[in-house]
């Protein structure tokens, strides 16, 4: 129907306070702007679930990579394994990442562990932006913190 808009948990698909802002801003676009915004625009939208240890996913799974015959590489790191985390003294879980062997991007992600909410982002935008893996495991980080596990994640 034209001039008739769903917004939030009544037009289906992802129910997140942060998808409802989306699509307030899509409708805002779509009435007030250039009516570029659109659903469909949306590819690799983060999550994350807020259980000890927190989980946080972007993009395939291992499992959906497999069933859709995608060659990946697969990257783990331990929480144990970053400094941050025993600093927070939370260093249960596990970083996975699944990167495209011919071009460096990142397939999908998946964070089990401290600060997982607050580093699935940073994946979501580099996915986003078409950063290659190479570039965030080469970046320098503040120390100690939980980013700079993306320099052991990624090598």
């Amino acid at each position: 129907m034209d001039n008739v808009w769903a917004i939030g948990e009544v037009k289906g698909g992802l129910q997140f306070t942060y998808i409802s802002l989306d699509d307030f801003r899509i409708i805002k676009d779509q009435l007030f702007g250039e009516g570029k915004r659109k659903v469909s625009d949306r590819v690799n939208v983060p999550y994350s679930v807020f259980i000890t240890l927190p989980l946080s996913r972007v993009g395939l799974s291992e499992k959906e990579a497999q069933a859709q015959g995608i060659e990946y590489e697969l990257k783990k790191l331990p929480v144990a394994a970053i400094p941050k985390a025993h600093v927070l003294k939370d260093p249960g879980g596990l970083f996975k990442a699944l990167i495209d062997p011919k071009t460096n991007s990142i397939l999908g992600i998946t964070l089990y562990g401290a600060e997982s909410y607050e580093l699935i982002n940073m994946i979501s935008l580099a996915m986003k932006a078409k950063i290659p893996a190479a570039v965030l495991r080469d970046q320098i980080y503040t120390h100690p913190t939980m980013s700079k596990s993306f320099n052991d994640l990624f090598k």
